[in-house]
């Protein structure tokens, strides 16, 4: 029993990292979507966030509008504590306090679980 769920376990460790990189941008995300958190952000948009293991380390799983976003960690700096996850031209940081910040080209989000950016 102990094998074969060690041997399950190594075929989704495989298959995940192979299924995210394949992954397409999803329908727009209902109200009551299981997949992820949801948080309101300061201009009324919803962000759903989800986590996914990719064999090289989390990534960030993020639907916000119409659009879907697989962001990967990006090595912490020195300074105030945070995590944030890119993908290059996209970035979510997360700051103590559960606030996130969504960047994008000409985009500038604060979400919170109440919405908006708070002090």
């Amino acid at each position: 029993m102990i094998l074969r769920n060690a041997a399950l376990a190594a075929i989704l460790c495989l298959a995940a990292p192979t299924a995210l990189a394949q992954m397409r941008a999803p329908a727009p995300v209902p109200n009551d979507d299981p997949r992820g958190s949801s948080f309101a952000c300061s201009d009324g948009t919803k962000l759903i966030l989800a986590f996914a293991e990719t064999g090289q380390g989390s990534a960030a799983l993020v639907w916000i509008g119409d659009s879907a976003y697989r962001l990967t960690n990006v090595p912490p700096e020195q300074g105030i504590a945070k995590v944030v996850w890119s993908d290059g031209d996209h970035s979510l940081t997360w700051n103590p306090g559960v606030q996130l910040m969504w960047m994008a080209e000409n985009t500038h989000l604060m979400c919170n679980r109440t919405g908006g950016h708070k002090h």
